[in-house]
């Protein structure tokens, strides 16, 4: 059954399929991953991080054919395409240069005088399980701490996204792993119920939907292991009426529309003043009549098609019921291309607690916009959401924007910026977002036994 297919979202041409991989190559695998840790956890930090930056040079090497097969695969802008694989090194370069030190034993010593010491030590074989918007940076930033801290990873992609996966796969092939260290397997759900209940997966890690991400958890819970989870997000972009208008209007296109909206920290909500909400949407939608739409491998292309037909569909049926369910249409753009996956860029206000766009994430070009007059009614609009993985005010009053920040339920707050991602800074949310940090100190020691010997 071939269940991995590569469809290009523009032309909807079907690229290649892939098969499931047999269960008997899945055990050899496994059996592969299971010897080949005993063999890893053992080597050095400077070991280890030679097979990274040989991976961060064959990334930099690489980087345009990466990108065009993401653009091709899932209508990704190649720029931003090739953005994330160049993110990717910088990733491999600071885990490279820094996981020594952050995992270098420590000593102390107790009240009695007994010398205490504090080490850190990889737990196994760690399954990964990944989502399709960012094929390359979402892998690498949870697999590459993975292998640095001792670990060795299952790589499970997204099925719309297997040639990406393989391209990848096939950089880490030359990098001079131990056998087994990390693969990339094409499993089927039940292949994934079976991994997490084999003794030898010691933890699970996700990205992708609140669906999915509660499915694993619960069973990985029920085998008593840890797990990871980096779920959905409806990320408030909230703006005070100080905030310089300009520089907050430049950073809600990016924030709303890159990777043609389809970010987890992408901001979902926009929470404006009311005494600039006029100014601000003319200014927001005057903006986006300026996007050119298209194939997303055409450098002047803004907005490219989504990913996948059914996510499409998911979005056109909650825009539809968000505005019969009574919300404004204020703005959606009129000439898409009739082939391929689009969703028109779509402004959406007056929004009733009981539409969809209220309480689900939008996964696409599509902004939900609300207005306030007092800053507490913008913090409880900010946390009326299941999610919790970021936020961004803009205001030129930090300390009052730091005081926002405080009251609002969320893994990650960026003033005067948008959300974003960066190897050096834990990366997660709360809530439905999910529980878990990847990225910087503490995502490479999510995935390590922290035992402590008293002499």
């Amino acid at each position: 059954m071939k269940d991995f297919k590569s469809i290009n979202p523009f032309s909807e041409a079907h690229l290649l399929s892939f098969d499931f991989i047999s269960d008997s190559m899945l055990e050899n695998n496994l059996q592969q991953a299971s010897s080949s840790f005993k063999i890893w956890r053992n080597t050095t930090f400077a070991q280890r991080a030679k097979c990274v930056l040989k991976l961060s040079d064959l990334l930099k090497e690489n980087a345009e054919e990466l990108a065009e097969i993401a653009c091709l695969e899932m209508g990704k802008l190649k720029s931003e395409a090739k953005a994330e694989v160049l993110k990717s090194v910088r990733l491999c370069e600071y885990y490279a240069t820094r996981s020594a030190d952050i995992l270098q034993s420590k000593l102390s010593q107790s009240e009695t005088g007994a010398t205490v010491e504090i080490k850190y030590e990889p737990l196994g074989v760690v399954l990964g399980i990944f989502p399709w918007n960012f094929p390359y940076w979402q892998v690498l930033r949870s697999a590459i701490p993975i292998i640095m801290s001792g670990n060795c990873v299952f790589i499970k992609p997204a099925p719309n996204v297997p040639q990406s996966s393989l391209a990848l796969q096939n950089l880490l092939n030359q990098c001079g792993f131990e056998n087994g260290v990390i693969q990339t397997i094409f499993a089927s759900e039940k292949q994934i119920e079976t991994l997490i209940n084999d003794s030898r997966i010691a933890a699970t890690t996700l990205t992708g939907s609140e669906k999915a991400g509660s499915a694993v958890a619960s069973l990985s819970g029920k085998n008593i292991k840890k797990s990871v989870l980096e779920l959905g997000g409806s990320d408030p972009f909230i703006v005070l009426a100080d905030a310089d208008l300009e520089q907050t209007l430049n950073g809600a296109m990016q924030a709303r529309f890159q990777n043609n909206g389809q970010s987890c920290v992408s901001a979902k909500r926009f929470i404006v003043h009311q005494n600039i909400a006029d100014e601000f949407l003319k200014g927001l939608i005057k903006r986006i009549e300026k996007l050119v739409i298209g194939n997303p491998i055409n450098e002047n292309v803004a907005i490219g098609p989504l990913a996948r037909k059914d996510l499409q569909e998911l979005l056109n049926s909650q825009v539809n019921e968000t505005l019969s369910a009574g919300a404004t249409l204020l703005y959606q753009t009129k000439n898409i291309p009739l082939t391929g996956f689009f969703f028109p860029p779509t402004v959406i206000g007056n929004i009733p607690k009981t539409a969809r766009a209220f309480s689900e994430e939008l996964f696409g070009p599509v902004i939900s916009f609300y207005t306030f007059t007092e800053i507490a009614e913008a913090m409880a609009l900010a946390n009326a959401t299941t999610y919790g993985l970021g936020a961004s005010i803009w205001s030129k009053d930090i300390m009052q924007a730091k005081q926002i920040a405080n009251n609002i339920e969320s893994g990650m707050i960026y003033i005067n910026q948008i959300v974003k991602s960066d190897a050096r800074f834990p990366f997660g949310g709360i809530k439905k977002s999910g529980f878990g940090r990847e990225l910087g100190e503490f995502g490479l020691r999510e995935f390590c036994n922290v035992k402590t010997i008293w002499v």
